[in-house]
């Protein structure tokens, strides 16, 4: 077992536009689809290996979700032949590089590129 995955979970608005707004995104592809609660909740496996959850809920705050990418610079290229809503330029911050876009529910995702700065 690979204890080094994460496993988030989102809460939508809508699960079947999320579901075809992740499917539309490179990355993205689903590992099952479970029923909670009487409702079809898709379990999405990223790149990297993780998952993501995506839960239907009438009443959604927006939320902040950070995944992590091992390339956002290939990454903000990709999303942006997709025209993903919300989708910021790459920028440098203390702990690598990172870029933002949100989902149809207005999560604000943060895809992050971890990198070390410190001298050797």
């Amino acid at each position: 077992m690979d204890f080094s995955q994460v496993y988030k979970v989102v809460f939508v608005k809508c699960e079947e536009a999320s579901f075809n707004f992740f499917m539309n995104m490179p990355g993205f592809t689903v590992a099952e689809k479970i029923e909670i609660g009487g409702k079809e909740c898709p379990i999405l496996q990223l790149s990297n290996g993780d998952f993501m959850m995506l839960v239907e809920k009438e009443t959604v705050e927006t939320d902040t979700i950070v995944l992590k990418t091992d390339d956002c610079v290939r990454d903000y290229y990709l999303f942006n032949q997709k025209s993903i809503p919300g989708l910021t330029e790459p920028r440098y911050v203390d702990h690598g590089l990172e870029l933002c876009f949100l989902d149809p529910s207005g999560n604000r995702f943060i895809l992050t590129e971890e990198r070390d700065y410190s001298e050797a």
